[in-house]
C-alpha cells in the first residue's frame, strides 16, 4: 500500500517517485505484449507507431478530467516516463481495442449483492483476471486529496484507479467488453478514477455515461444507501442497467439489447458465458447472509476446469486471476487477495482505519 496526499499533481509525483522502477517495467511489458499481439496478426508496428497511437488519447483525457490528468502527468514526471507510454501501462485493454488486437487474457467475473442478501450491507467486487505478468505489480493506493473524498483502490503500479471505494460510500469496479467503435478517447481507469471522486452514485454513473470513452467496458457501482447500478458502454454509447433480484453477475459479454449491434462476438476461447452462468447459480444458491469470505469461496470455484471462474495460468505467457476484491460501501471496507481466489483468505482493509 502507498499513501498519497495533496493536490492532484503532487499526489502523482509522490506515486511516480515511490514506484518508479515498477511503473517503468509494467509499461514496457504492456507495450511488449501489444506488439506481440500485433505480430501474431501479421502486423509489425514500430515502437514509435505504438506510442503515437497512445498519444492520440491524451487530449481527450486532459479535456475530460483536468484533475485526474494532472495526477497522471505527475505520475509520468515522478516515474521518469513518457505520458504516452504511461497511458499504455494504464489502459492496456483499451489500447488493445484501439489497435484492434482483441483479447482473451483480460476477463473478469464481477458481482454485487443487495443488503437483503448480505446481512444489511451491500457487497460488490470481482476477480481481476489479467495477463499473468501484471500480478507482481498489484498495489493498494490510498489517496487523501486536498479536495474531495478519500479513496482506496486496488490497481497496478502507475495506474490511476481500477477497483475501489471512497469515503462518501461509493464503490466502483469493472469488467472488459469489446465493441466495434473503439477510438482515441478516455481510457477506463481514468473514468473509474473520476467516478471515485464522486459523492453520490448518480454522479459516479455520469462519470461513465458522459465521457468521450476510448472503448467498451462494463462498470458496476454501489453506494452506502444500498443503491446499486451497472453501466455497459461502447466508445460511443452507454446503457444504464437496473437488474432485479438480490444478486447480480457480470462477466465479459454485452447484455443490453441496444448495444448488441456494436458488440464484437466473444472469442471462441472466451469463457464469459460459462463463468456468468456458474457464478449466477452459485450466488443464488449460497446460504444467506452472504459474507466477503463466503463470496471469495464462490469465486474460487473450479468447475469447468480451464473454463472455470478461478483462472489459473496454463501457458508460460497467458492470463490468470491475478486478484480478488470484495467491497462494502456502507462500512468503507475492502477485502483483497492478490493471486487466485482459491489461494487463501481475504485481507481486510478499512478506509477509516487507513485514514486515521
Amino acid at each position: 500500500m502507498i499513501h498519497l496526499a495533496g493536490e492532484p499533481h503532487a499526489m502523482g509525483r509522490q506515486y511516480g517517485e515511490a514506484l518508479r522502477a515498477e511503473i517503468q517495467a509494467l509499461a514496457e511489458e504492456r507495450l511488449r505484449l501489444a506488439r506481440r499481439d500485433a505480430e501474431q496478426r501479421g502486423r509489425r508496428p514500430t515502437r514509435a507507431q505504438c506510442l503515437d497511437a497512445a498519444a492520440r488519447c491524451l487530449p481527450a483525457h486532459a479535456a475530460y478530467d483536468p484533475e485526474g490528468f494532472a495526477e497522471f502527468q505527475g505520475i509520468a514526471e515522478g516515474a521518469g516516463i513518457a505520458p504516452e507510454l504511461l497511458l499504455i501501462g494504464n489502459g492496456y485493454t483499451d489500447y488493445k481495442d484501439l489497435l484492434g488486437l482483441g483479447r482473451t487474457d483480460e476477463e473478469c467475473t464481477a458481482f454485487w449483492v443487495r443488503p437483503e442478501a448480505a446481512g444489511g450491507r451491500t457487497l460488490c467486487g470481482q476477480t481481476w483476471d489479467m495477463h499473468a505478468t501484471a500480478e507482481p505489480f498489484a498495489v493498494l493506493v490510498h489517496r487523501r486529496p486536498a479536495r474531495g473524498p478519500e479513496t482506496l483502490s486496488l490497481t497496478v503500479a502507475g495506474c490511476l484507479s481500477l477497483i475501489g471505494l471512497n469515503s462518501a460510500g461509493v464503490a466502483v469496479g469493472n469488467t472488459n467488453l469489446t465493441a466495434t467503435d473503439a477510438r482515441p478517447g478516455v481510457i477506463y481507469v481514468a473514468l473509474i478514477h473520476r467516478a471515485l471522486r464522486s459523492r453520490s452514485l448518480p454522479a459516479a454513473v455520469a462519470a461513465f455515461t458522459e465521457a468521450p470513452r476510448a472503448a467498451g467496458h462494463n462498470y458496476y457501482l454501489a453506494d452506502a444507501s444500498g443503491q446499486v447500478s451497472d453501466v455497459e458502454t461502447t466508445a460511443g454509447r452507454a446503457v444504464v442497467l437496473s437488474p432485479e433480484g438480490d444478486g447480480y453477475v457480470h462477466t465479459n459479454h454485452y447484455t443490453a439489447p441496444e448495444l448488441l449491434p456494436l458488440a464484437v462476438p466473444p472469442d471462441p476461447e472466451s469463457t464469459t458465458r460459462e463463468r456468468h452462468a456458474r457464478m449466477s447459480a452459485l450466488l443464488s444458491e449460497a446460504p444467506r447472509p452472504l459474507t466477503p469470505e463466503g463470496i471469495r469461496q464462490l469465486l474460487a470455484d473450479h468447475a469447468g476446469g480451464e473454463r472455470a471462474i478461478c483462472v489459473h495460468n496454463t501457458t508460460p505467457d497467458g492470463g490468470k486471476s491475478c486478484a480478488v476484491v470484495v467491497m462494502c460501501p456502507q462500512t468503507r471496507e475492502l477485502w483483497v487477495r492478490v493471486g487466485t481466489p482459491c489461494g487463501g483468505p481475504l485481507h481486510r482493509v478499512a478506509l477509516d482505519d487507513v485514514a486515521a
